[in-house]
């Protein structure tokens, strides 16, 4: 995946923009225009601020990783600039520059390495917990632990690990991301679908979801909830589902289902 994709919601929150010749790059970044965004932060890169030579490194590593094709070659000198802010300062480039060293791990080299994927997050985490750097990584550590870094171990044990970075997400939308991977992964291991109810419910709560996203999630809590006997609540969220999906081919469904309460 793009590193810019990232970018747009990451960088205006985590990283204080050191001046407006730095701003036009990040803002090139969030346009895909990564070649563009490298003629900005490259000069800026031996700047007699140590704030914006540093933020340009970071900028540099990120546009090396979005500039189309990315080259091997490209990977490594971004992981060396991301390793040299990492060693050398505590700031947000610092917290940035971990965040994609986990990212690399986890996407970008020829055989990714979730273990060192996994370390990368965790430790961003223990360093800078409250950073968006660090609340976006959660749920892709809680990726890692639903299902790359320990297959032999039960999926309730996954699950269980998973569940335990919720005690980190800070903001409504890590908590949502999270909520919402360990729901999904509830279904995908087949464990009992009921354990997935209180997850979903909380999201819904949360409201961070995309259009799709919150469809599926309201059809699956109306649904469970209707398993589970819960009627009141079931009717609630199948009268959500309708009204904010009309034309969605489970609509019929819903209706027979919210008829039959009704009854």
């Amino acid at each position: 995946m793009r590193a810019a994709f990232f970018i747009g919601g990451l960088i205006c929150a985590a990283v204080p923009l050191a001046g407006s010749e730095l701003a036009a790059g990040w803002t090139a970044l969030t346009n895909y225009r990564a070649a563009q965004a490298l003629k900005v932060f490259d000069p800026a890169s031996t700047s007699a601020d140590p704030a914006v030579a540093r933020e340009a490194r970071f900028g540099r590593g990120v546009a090396l990783l979005d500039l189309q094709p990315v080259t091997p070659a490209q990977i490594e000198e971004a992981r060396g600039l991301f390793a040299g802010l990492v060693d050398s300062g505590a700031d947000d480039a610092a917290a940035g520059a971990r965040f994609f060293l986990g990212r690399i791990a986890q996407h970008h080299q020829a055989k990714p390495d979730a273990a060192e994927a996994a370390r990368q997050f965790r430790q961003l985490i223990a360093e800078h917990e409250q950073s968006v750097w660090a609340q976006t990584a959660l749920s892709r550590l809680a990726l890692l632990e639903l299902y790359e870094l320990n297959p032999a171990e039960p999926p309730a044990a996954r699950v269980a690990a998973a569940e335990k970075l919720l005690a980190h997400a800070h903001t409504p939308s890590a908590e949502s991301q999270l909520h919402l991977a360990i729901a999904n992964a509830i279904f995908y291991h087949r464990l009992p679908a009921g354990g997935a109810l209180p997850h979903l419910l909380a999201a819904e709560r949360l409201g961070r979801m995309d259009w799709i996203a919150r469809g599926e999630t309201l059809m699956e809590i109306a649904e469970l909830s209707r398993l589970a006997g819960e009627r009141a609540q079931a009717a609630k969220f199948y009268r959500l589902f309708l009204a904010e999906n009309p034309r969605d081919l489970r609509h019929y469904i819903a209706k027979e289902r919210l008829a039959e309460m009704e009854k």
